[in-house]
């Protein structure tokens, strides 16, 4: 499915992100998820304050799991005392249909958003409730979004605080950072980054070229000079 998608082999479909959840979590799974709960640390909530995973490990990660009148939650993350999280997967700020149909549905789309956020408050596995909601997007305005809603039960502080954000870029780099791994664990990861890279998921890396800009002898700024 990836080189499908990279090879521009796949229509322009309404799910994007479905598609972009599987290809990433799909490789991670392979990597019995070794890396993940150390990529999602890195999210924040509103007070900018991080999620601490020390000594935990994942125990299984379920992708569109059905929560009977509640829905389909991109990914629930089961932990090992059986304690879960849901992380909740998105494009550009809804930008996975082209800028037209965003323009004309973003307002709907986020109303449901909303709403179903509220419902994944409720979600139950064996009597125990989400610790919290991971927001993994390409958008920094997702909090304030959700901040700024009509929806109560969202946007009460006591929900607010369990509502992290992390960036594809994030993601990326944390991939991107790993070293001292080879065989098919590296050819996974380089897999995952090249396709992160394919979404536009990476940071601008032109200050890595700064050093040898500055080594150039061009006179920028003195066209004006005497």
């Amino acid at each position: 499915m990836i080189e499908a998608e990279m090879c521009n082999k796949i229509p322009k479909l309404e799910t994007w992100e479905d598609i972009l959840t599987s290809n990433v979590f799909g490789l991670l799974d392979l990597l019995n998820n070794e890396y993940l709960l150390e990529i999602v640390s890195n999210a924040k909530n509103h007070n900018n304050q991080q999620i601490s995973f020390k000594d935990r490990y994942v125990k299984s990660v379920k992708l569109w799991k059905n929560f009977k009148n509640i829905g389909e939650p991109d990914i629930v993350v089961t932990l090992d005392d059986n304690s879960f999280f849901i992380i909740e997967v998105k494009y550009f700020s809804h930008e996975h249909n082209g800028k037209k149909e965003i323009q004309e549905s973003e307002d709907e789309e986020q109303k449901q958003e909303k709403g179903q956020l509220a419902k994944y408050f409720d979600i139950k596995i064996d009597n125990k409730k989400s610790d919290f909601i991971i927001y993994l997007t390409q958008d920094y305005q997702s909090l304030k979004v959700i901040q700024n809603s009509d929806d109560k039960k969202a946007n009460s502080k006591s929900s607010l605080d369990k509502i992290y954000h992390i960036h594809w870029n994030e993601f990326n780099e944390y991939l991107i950072s790993i070293k001292g791994v080879d065989g098919i664990k590296k050819n996974i990861i380089d897999k995952i980054i090249e396709y992160l890279n394919f979404k536009g998921f990476r940071y601008w890396s032109g200050i890595k070229y700064r050093k040898e800009y500055e080594k150039l002898k061009l006179n920028i700024g003195e066209f004006y000079g005497e």
